[in-house]
């Protein structure tokens, strides 16, 4: 198959039009005229490296944490999204039944249907009582090796990314060890100052959690763990592009200081993703849903109701170059996870992990691994 004149991006996120060549399941060969087997004509057409979310609790109607998940809801509906890669977010849960949603993501990784379920990331337990957010509070758990372990356990080697709160007892030593497990560790939902955070960075965390949300604010005397997220060139920071969670000019401000290189853009989208609902109840504790946020009865934003797609086209629309919005969407995430040599960008031998967007950035096709979905 020959996806022929293609706006696309080349290796290194330049935009250019081109024929991309799909054998099986990868790219085989990208150039112009090229010849031999089926073509469709993408004329007109963005096609896109595939999407891919590291941090999202559910969509169309399923969130991670229900009892009775049908993953394969979330994962058909985000692929026609073009989403084609997954971490699948767990938040803080009653314990037994955490370390049963990670053996649930583990065990639907290898048969999902659309979006191909990469890893977990979990948003918790070991967060700050304080900047809680959403989670319900006597969920939250104290960092100890034991408990990661039993998690670690539970995902089959799928925990990839870990949010915790370094300002808490214990923080410090459980950053290491998951670091020394391959985990990749995320400061977020903390009170932390600047020194202590800079202190988590040291240990080994290398990424911000859904930066600006659920975080001490920057003070110019006390900067706190934001300053050090945004100044520090080994931290990658998570963007929600909502419009939301972040204003427009704050999106600016965090890709001005860190660049497409060093941000990971996400949905925190949960239940509503995909679906018209005013409302809809988490562990007893009724969410409202306006304008795509979802929120508690006290205003506090609980998670997305819009999807990455909706962020890649707010970006576009808002100026910043298609290359690095698909950066920040599709390669970086992919390195992220440990998935970069397969996916995340648009090369011969990688996997055809494609969207397909028209004119106006909307998606009309997606291709997994070569098969349209």
């Amino acid at each position: 198959m020959i996806l022929k004149n293609a706006k696309t991006l080349d290796k290194d996120f330049n935009p250019c039009v081109s024929d991309i060549r799909i054998e099986g399941e990868r790219i085989t060969e990208i150039g112009n005229n090229l010849t031999g087997g089926d073509a469709i004509d993408m004329t007109g057409k963005y096609v896109l490296p595939g999407f891919i979310d590291t941090h999202i609790h559910g969509a169309f109607g399923v969130r991670v944490s229900d009892g009775d998940a049908d993953l394969e809801k979330i994962t058909s509906f985000e692929a026609t999204r073009g989403v084609t890669s997954l971490a699948l977010t767990t938040a803080a849960s009653e314990f037994d039944g955490l370390l049963g949603q990670l053996t649930r993501i583990r065990d639907a990784s290898g048969r999902a249907k659309g979006a191909k379920i990469a890893a977990i990331h979990a948003e918790g337990p070991f967060i700050s009582h304080k900047y809680k957010g959403a989670m319900t509070e006597k969920y939250i758990l104290t960092p100890k090796r034991d408990t990661l372990d039993k998690m670690l356990e539970a995902s089959g080697g799928m925990l990839k990314i870990l949010t915790i709160a370094p300002e808490v007892e214990g923080s410090l030593d459980v950053i290491k060890y998951a670091v020394s497990n391959g985990v990749a560790v995320s400061m977020g939902h903390t009170d932390a100052d600047y020194d202590t955070a800079m202190r988590a960075i040291e240990a080994g965390a290398t990424r911000m959690t859904h930066t600006f949300n659920a975080a001490r604010p920057i003070n110019h005397r006390e900067p706190g763990v934001l300053a050090a997220a945004l100044t520090c060139d080994s931290v990658t920071c998570e963007m929600i592009c909502d419009l939301v969670h972040l204003h427009f000019a704050t999106i600016k401000m965090i890709y001005a200081l860190k660049g497409a290189d060093r941000i990971n853009m996400i949905s925190d989208s949960g239940h509503a993703a995909g679906l018209d609902v005013s409302e809809f109840e988490v562990d007893g504790v009724i969410r409202y849903v306006k304008d795509g946020v979802v929120r508690l009865a006290n205003g506090t934003i609980a998670g997305s109701a819009m999807t990455l797609h909706d962020g890649v086209r707010n970006l576009i629309k808002g100026g910043i170059p298609i290359g690095d919005v698909a950066k920040m969407a599709s390669l970086i995430p992919a390195r992220e996870l440990g998935i970069e040599k397969d996916t995340g960008s648009i090369e011969a031998g990688k996997l055809a992990d494609l969207a397909v967007l028209d004119g106006d950035f909307n998606v009309v096709k997606t291709f997994v691994n070569g098969r349209e979905i």
